[in-house]
């Protein structure tokens, strides 16, 4: 157990030192509040979606089986991102709260953090049996959210759900499967230059989380409620892992495929999450905590889970 303890412990703690950098930048006045939005539209128009373009578009096509296991995995994740939304309802939160947390409980870390941890604990082919768990966290879950979002923000939620189509990161990774669908490749010499955009993403995107974190005082803004960050938290790395497994298995997708999508669900609260809220002015400190503290508490349940799955 220690060793795969300790394998996830390397594995989430670059993480914290990007996170770290950003706080430091910040706190030392290299950073401020107007450079930090420049690096979250960086990761929002650019870094992101290359990333996703790039990666999805070698996924492949999924069988018949793998289908009916994703469709699982997305039915859980939305009723995870419907709970959380109703409970906020029903404990009176406002409704930037209700939306931020919900997509904070809804869209993990999978292709970053996950899904090498898949890799290296159950093995290459686990991993590349759900490797389209990334595409249904950044198309279904993802475009939810986005609406969620919109939503929060003052428009209708038809409206809402229409424009996350539009959104930069959701449209990317559509156009990922797409040419994976179609087993299609982008010139090589685009396919580079995305490519090297994409390594950005993450990197720039902790970044900024970190130094999101560390301007409280300068914006001026008042520390969010703790309510909504728990509740979005425990949905995210308890709830979300625990509907997946059931769902998944009232499907014919094969045990390996369960396992792994199971342990994706478990990831903590993507970092895209915080760069669309900030994009969004929708409870953007909020969900920079709910990053901080799921993927904090990742380097637990993750390795519990890996435990248990393996």
């Amino acid at each position: 157990m220690l060793p795969l303890v300790l394998d996830v412990v390397s594995r989430v703690w670059p993480f914290f030192l990007l996170v770290g950098a950003g706080l430091a930048l910040s706190r030392l006045r290299l950073l401020d509040a107007k450079m930090t939005q420049g690096l979250s539209a960086y990761v929002y128009w650019v870094g992101f979606p290359a990333l996703l373009l790039h990666s999805l578009s070698r996924l492949g096509r999924p069988g018949h089986d793998l289908l009916l296991g994703l469709s699982a995995y997305a039915g859980a994740g939305l009723l995870v991102m419907a709970a959380v939304v109703g409970a906020g309802r029903f404990l009176g939160w406002s409704k930037a709260e209700r939306g931020g947390a919900g997509m904070a409980s809804g869209v993990g870390n999978s292709a970053f953090l996950a899904l090498p941890i898949t890799a290296a604990v159950m093995g290459a082919e686990t991993a590349r049996l759900v490797a389209g768990v990334v595409a249904i966290d950044f198309v279904v879950m993802a475009a939810t959210g986005v609406g969620l979002l919109g939503w929060a923000a003052g428009r209708s939620v038809w409206r809402s759900t229409v424009q996350a189509f539009r959104n930069p990161v959701v449209a990317a990774a559509l156009a990922g499967v797409a040419l994976a669908l179609l087993d299609l490749a982008l010139p090589e010499p685009l396919d580079r230059a995305v490519g090297m955009a994409a390594v950005s993403g993450s990197p720039v995107g902790l970044v900024a989380l970190g130094a999101a974190l560390g301007l409280r005082e300068t914006e001026g803004q008042t520390a969010p409620p703790w309510g909504p960050v728990t509740l979005a938290a425990i949905g995210k790395l308890a709830l979300f892992p625990l509907l997946a497994w059931f769902a998944i298995g009232l499907t014919p997708a094969p045990p390996a495929f369960r396992a792994g999508a199971t342990l994706l669900a478990a990831a903590p609260t993507a970092v895209n999450v915080f760069i669309q809220t900030r994009a969004y002015g929708v409870f953007a400190r909020g969900v920079a905590r709910t990053v901080a503290l799921t993927t904090a508490l990742s380097m637990v349940t993750l390795a519990l889970a890996a435990l248990l799955l393996k």
